[in-house]
């Protein structure tokens, strides 16, 4: 990887002529090892092995691991000595907002190594040695980025979970082109930056950790006259599962690190991921359900990179709601608002039942000068008879009906989190 830290260009050309037979080839032999070592050392994987009578010596391949699939829920109950293979030097945890803490071990040779390969994710950014890249990430994203920065070379700082008004305030004092954020981070930094009149000359922002919608990304790109690229990962994961190319066609997978699966797919092709980690020897996850919701997306890129692509997030297990309109999902009421007046990235739909008929609230944050709640309502129904038909019916039946309110900004969020779509049937 110090050909990726002294020409980045040349390390993507490599990448590309990668013959796909050897990646797979290499791919199948990292499953094999991890498979054997899980069986070896893992108390909780050989309990599950041997429930299912799984032989971890003879296992080739995902088909070998019949229904043997790992949750959060065990990865929360289990004791972290019986998940280690080897000796934890590090350890990192989710921020907990959804309630509970997960924690995952590494050594600092696996932390190293996820950080040489993040140089991958700069590069099909376009950043190059002379750009500065600001980072603000908070814990174990912040701890990943400073030392992808410090293995490519390039300058940065990261400061972790600044206030948006204090990185403006940087902006020329260091020279950023490059910025690393969470989406709602990026928002906000680019809200304040317009009503100070704010636009510096930027080269990439880089984002993940949560969902983004195409109005909110247009709106940053625009702004800034600079791209925005999104990536895919998790404290689970250890590092990066994905990243979008300049092309914008769905998150390249890291192949060599992950073997990816989409399970329980519907017939649009969408299910869950699935992920087996490939290059972690202190505490490798095998089959680990994700929660998240995609599809792969079949044919190459125009890149020219040979992984495969991973859709957008189009939502989580938990916000997949079966009801009146079928299988509902955070992607139709992004829909169904786009385009809504005065509507921006900070709204959350309500599936309430407060007596015989089910509702749908459209509950929308204020921003600048909204427009009233009525006219938000309105244009829901006109996307709903332009795009789906069906669904209008069954309201035009009163077998259901919808609503909006205005509510004040920040209200969908428990600290970063923001949940697009909720069930409230049983809420009193």
């Amino acid at each position: 990887m110090g050909l990726g830290r002294r020409s980045p260009e040349r390390l993507l050309g490599f990448i590309r002529h990668l013959p796909s037979p050897l990646v797979s080839a290499l791919r199948a032999n990292a499953f094999r090892q991890t498979v054997r070592l899980a069986g070896r050392r893992s108390r909780f994987y050989q309990e599950k092995f041997a429930a299912l009578r799984i032989d971890p010596d003879r296992v080739r391949d995902l088909l070998g691991l019949k229904g043997l699939y790992t949750t959060a829920e065990e990865l929360r109950a289990a004791k972290p000595e019986d998940l280690l293979c080897g000796r934890p030097e590090l350890a990192i945890e989710s921020s907990g907002t959804s309630g509970y803490i997960t924690r995952i071990y590494l050594s600092h040779e696996e932390l190293e190594y996820a950080a040489r390969q993040g140089i991958i994710l700069l590069t099909l950014a376009g950043i190059t040695s002379r750009d500065r890249i600001l980072g603000t990430f908070d814990y174990w994203a912040s701890l990943y980025t400073q030392r992808i920065i410090a293995k490519s070379g390039l300058f940065g700082f990261c400061p972790g979970l600044m206030n948006p008004r204090e990185a403006l305030d940087r902006l020329e004092v260091y020279g950023f082109t490059v910025i690393i954020a969470d989406p709602f981070w990026l928002s906000r930094f680019t809200e304040i930056a317009m009503a100070r009149g704010i636009r510096a000359p930027m080269k990439a922002f880089i984002s993940g950790a949560e969902r983004m919608t195409e109005q909110l990304r247009a709106l940053i790109e625009e702004y800034w006259r600079a791209p925005l690229y999104m990536t895919y990962g998790s404290t689970e994961l250890g590092a990066c599962l994905g990243a979008e190319c300049p092309a914008k066609a769905g998150y390249h997978l890291h192949e060599y690190d992950y073997a990816v699966e989409v399970v329980d797919r519907d017939d649009e092709g969408f299910g869950e991921i699935v992920f087996t980690t490939l290059t972690r020897d202190v505490m490798p996850l095998i089959r680990y359900r994700t929660g998240d919701i995609a599809r792969l997306i079949p044919g190459p890129c125009s890149c020219g990179l040979p992984f495969r692509r991973l859709s957008a997030i189009r939502g989580r297990t938990d916000e997949i709601i079966p009801c009146v309109w079928g299988d509902v999902h955070p992607d139709l009421f992004a829909d169904l608002l786009c385009g809504a007046p005065g509507v921006g990235d900070e709204w959350q739909v309500a599936l309430r039942q407060p007596g015989l008929r089910p509702i749908f609230e459209f509950r929308v944050a204020m921003e600048g000068e909204i427009h009233s709640p009525e006219l938000v309502e309105a244009h829901v129904r006109d996307r709903l008879s332009e795009r789906y038909p069906a669904l209008l019916s069954k309201v035009q039946q009163q077998m259901c009906d919808i609503v909006c309110r205005v509510m004040p900004a920040g209200s969908f969020r428990s600290d970063r989190k923001l949940r697009r779509l909720v069930d409230e049937r049983d809420a009193p």
